[in-house]
């Protein structure tokens, strides 16, 4: 579940910052910074999205997954830092297919409040793998909710870092949010590359059912460890993300 990531840091600071998964109450307490509440792992939340993973897997992996590339990287005895390139909203859920078939769950996504409360089918799948933040508000708590997120060790966290969906093409300039969360997080950072996904849905094209059938490939990049990415200057972190995720494909260094 894409997530875009927004220019709300403290007036001291002049980049944007990450904004988008914070669920309803029933699943993870809603963010009061002074009593914050973290998100925790439980048999029940396990089953479920052992459940949505199958059925993800079968609505959108089967008909429209041509392969993956190095998922046998990944070890399932660890936890991973995700940061994908952003196409669809899609993206998430065929993520999430992935990961329930590589065992590598459960999973929780950075999202935008206002997208994923639109309808009542996205507030279900948010409210059981989503951390969402409400972007369309100022909030100069903000720096303090990511690092809340990447404090979320039981899961793997998944984040899109451009901000917005982009083409499927290239990726697009990552925003410095998940800076924080990196910081937090201190997990394998694992790059990924939706590779046509664009003949499925894009953010303004629509769904076509038809044009991608057999098409979409994901590229696993070698996970990154935190001892590496830890060194990069925050000014220098969004790009570096960047350049991770393009590398993933072989064509596009």
């Amino acid at each position: 579940m894409s997530a875009q990531l927004e220019s709300q840091l403290p007036a001291d600071t002049s980049q944007p910052l990450v904004s988008p998964i914070v669920p309803p109450a029933k699943t993870f307490p809603a963010f009061k910074l002074a009593d914050v509440r973290q998100p925790r792992v439980t048999r029940e939340l396990i089953s479920i999205q052992a459940l949505l993973g199958i059925g993800a897997y079968l609505i959108l992996g089967v008909p429209y997954l041509r392969r993956t590339h190095g998922l046998d990287r990944l070890d399932t005895s660890k936890r991973y830092l995700f940061v994908c390139n952003h196409v669809s909203l899609l993206d998430t859920i065929l993520l999430g297919g992935l990961c329930w078939r590589s065992g590598c769950y459960p999973i929780l996504v950075l999202g935008d409040k206002s997208v994923w409360h639109a309808s009542w089918i996205k507030r279900v799948l948010s409210s059981r793998i989503g951390f969402l933040l409400d972007r369309g508000k100022l909030n100069p708590g903000r720096i303090r909710e990511l690092q809340q997120f990447g404090r979320a060790s039981e899961f793997h966290l998944v984040v899109f870092p451009e901000g917005t969906r982009g083409d499927g093409l290239r990726v697009g300039p990552c925003q410095p949010g998940l800076y924080y969360i990196a910081q937090e997080a201190r997990l394998p950072m694992v790059p990924v590359f939706f590779e046509n996904m664009q003949l499925v849905s894009t953010k303004t094209g629509g769904y076509h059912p038809v044009g991608g059938l057999r098409k979409v490939e994901v590229h696993f990049g070698a996970p990154i460890s935190s001892e590496a990415y830890l060194q990069v200057p925050r000014e220098e972190f969004s790009d570096f993300v960047r350049r991770s995720i393009a590398a993933t494909l072989p064509s596009r260094p």
